[in-house]
C-alpha cells in the first residue's frame, strides 16, 4: 500500500467543441490495473445528442485516452453512468436512457464485457419502470450478493436493487424518504456487516441524509440528517483498505463549490478530516470515489461542465492539512 502525501490533478480530456457540456462521470479500476471512466456528454444536459462516452487510462501511465462513444440510443438522451467490476472480472456499464423531455422518463439499463471493456455485450433493460435512475457504485456484499444503489426520481425516494445471483436478475428493496427528498444513494459496508447509506437532499440549506440495514440491505432504517452539509448535489462513499471511509461531496449548503474529500476513522460517525480539492468560482460537482489495488484514491468529477477532471491522492494527503 502507497504511504505519504500525494495530489495530481489532470483533465481526462480536454473540452469536445461537438459535445461542449459534459456531466456524471463513474470511473473503476479493471482487472488487469487501467482505469475506466466514463460520462454523459452533449449539447446541454437532457437533449437528444447526449451519449456516454468513455475512457481509459493505461496502468502506468500518464495520459487517458481518447474519448469513444459507448452508448448512444438515436434520438434519446443517456444519463447517469455507473461502471462496476464483478467477483468474475466482468465489467458491467449501468446507465438511464431517458424516453421524454425529463429524468422522470428514465429508464434503468445495463450492458456487460467480458474483456475490460475493450467490447460490449448486448443493452437489457434492468427496471421498466420510468424514472429509476442510477448514479453510484454498485458493492460486492460479504455474502456475495451485489448491491446496486437506485433512486426515484419522481417522487425523490432512495432505494436498492440487489442480486443474488451476479447479476441475471434483480431484487428491489427499501423505499426511503426525506422531507426534502433523498435521492442519489451511496453505500458502504461496516465492520459489523450492517450497512451505511447517505444521501443527497433536495432544497437548498440541507445536509446528507443517512439510513442504515441490517439484514444485507433488505431493510432500511428512517432516514435521518448527518452534520454534513449537501447543496442539493451528488455524493459518494468508498470504504477504504484502511477500513476507514472517505466521503466526496460540496461542502456547502448551496452551489457546487468547493468540492471536498472527507475522511473517517470510525466508519462514518465522525468526520475528522476534510479537505478541499476545488475551491474556485464555478461548479465542480457529481464526484466518483474509488481506491486501487494500490491504495491510491481516484476522485472523478464535473469541471464547470467543460470536462471531466482527476485527481490521485492518499490517506496522508487527506489528513495532512485536512483536520478539522
Amino acid at each position: 500500500m502507497v504511504e505519504g502525501a500525494l495530489f495530481q490533478v489532470k483533465n481526462v480530456f480536454e473540452r469536445d467543441p461537438d459535445r461542449p457540456s459534459c456531466h456524471g462521470s463513474t470511473v473503476t479500476e479493471l482487472p488487469n490495473g487501467d482505469l475506466l471512466a466514463a460520462w454523459y456528454a452533449g449539447s446541454h444536459e437532457g437533449a437528444r445528442d447526449v451519449a456516454i462516452l468513455c475512457s481509459r487510462l493505461p496502468r502506468g501511465e500518464d495520459a487517458w485516452s481518447e474519448p469513444l462513444v459507448l452508448v448512444d440510443t438515436p434520438n434519446k438522451s443517456e444519463g447517469n453512468p455507473v461502471l462496476f467490476v464483478d467477483g468474475k472480472r466482468n465489467v458491467w456499464l449501468f446507465f438511464v436512457t431517458m424516453y421524454g423531455a425529463e429524468w422522470t422518463t428514465c429508464r434503468i439499463k445495463c450492458k456487460k464485457s467480458t474483456n475490460g471493456g475493450f467490447t460490449w455485450g448486448r443493452t437489457r433493460v434492468l427496471r421498466h419502470r420510468l424514472g429509476w435512475m442510477t448514479r453510484n457504485k454498485p458493492i460486492i456484499l460479504e455474502n456475495g450478493d451485489i448491491l446496486l444503489p437506485v433512486y426515484d426520481e419522481t417522487r425523490w425516494h432512495s432505494m436498492v436493487m440487489i442480486s443474488e445471483d451476479g447479476g441475471e436478475t434483480w431484487s428491489t428493496h427499501g423505499d426511503i424518504g426525506a422531507p426534502q427528498g433523498v435521492i442519489q444513494p451511496t453505500v458502504v459496508q461496516l465492520s459489523n456487516g450492517s450497512l451505511l447509506m447517505y444521501m443527497r437532499t433536495g432544497g437548498t440549506g440541507g445536509y446528507i441524509w443517512k439510513s442504515v440495514s441490517l439484514d444485507n440491505g433488505r431493510t432500511w432504517s428512517s432516514a435521518s440528517p448527518t452534520s454534513l452539509r449537501n447543496p442539493n448535489s451528488a455524493i459518494e462513499l468508498v470504504k477504504l483498505a484502511s477500513g476507514n471511509i472517505a466521503l466526496a461531496f460540496n461542502d456547502t449548503t448551496r452551489g457546487r463549490t468547493p468540492l471536498n474529500v472527507a475522511l473517517s476513522l470510525d466508519e462514518g460517525a465522525t468526520w475528522p478530516f476534510n479537505r478541499a480539492l476545488e475551491t474556485g468560482e464555478g461548479e465542480f460537482s457529481y464526484p466518483a470515489i474509488i481506491q486501487d489495488a494500490d491504495g491510491y484514491i481516484h476522485i472523478l468529477y464535473t469541471n464547470r461542465r467543460v470536462n471531466i477532471r482527476h485527481v490521485k491522492t492518499t490517506e496522508a494527503w487527506i489528513e495532512e492539512e485536512g483536520k478539522r
